[in-house]
């Protein structure tokens, strides 16, 4: 989970995906409502979940979005 979604915010970004550390804030990489939102998108579309707009602000870290998203999927 958190390889993908470092894959993710990296393509959003437009960076290597070595670049982004799963323990900064996903916001001091200037990712913005927009991406959060296009994010949330994908994540649904991708492990087929509903979440909420805000999920990229509630859980502010890679590391701690996937750990969220990791602990929905297993109660599907």
């Amino acid at each position: 989970m958190r390889d993908w979604l470092t894959h993710l915010v990296a393509s959003y970004l437009d960076k290597d995906p070595a670049e982004i550390s799963g323990s900064v804030s996903l916001s001091d990489y200037g990712l913005d409502s927009v991406y959060a939102f296009v994010m949330c998108g994908d994540i649904e579309d991708r492990l087929d979940l509903r979440l909420e707009p805000t999920v990229a602000w509630d859980y502010e870290t890679i590391n701690a979005l996937a750990d969220h998203l990791t602990s929905l999927v297993a109660k599907q």
